[in-house]
């Protein structure tokens, strides 16, 4: 996975190569960035649902908001 981020947004793509536009972002495997969100959904964490739109961050998220995130991604991305 490579993760892009400018401030406080940022955008994951299931790729082994790095992402500087819109063909690298293509060459992806958005298949597998779908199983990704549905399992984070399915842990109660709801992300772009597009692998082409960015996620924000802000003050609104707590700690514990962001400890949900990083332990639900790490178990969804083990069933991947």
């Amino acid at each position: 996975m490579q993760v892009n981020a400018c401030g406080s947004m940022f955008c994951a793509f299931f790729t082994g190569e790095p992402v500087h536009n819109l063909a690298d972002a293509m060459k992806s495997d958005r298949a597998r960035f779908a199983k990704f969100f549905h399992g984070m959904l399915e842990n109660g964490v709801y992300l772009a649902p597009s692998q082409f739109e960015a996620g924000f961050i802000s003050t609104a998220h707590t700690a514990a908001d962001l400890e949900k995130t990083i332990s639900s991604a790490a178990k969804v991305l083990r069933t991947l």
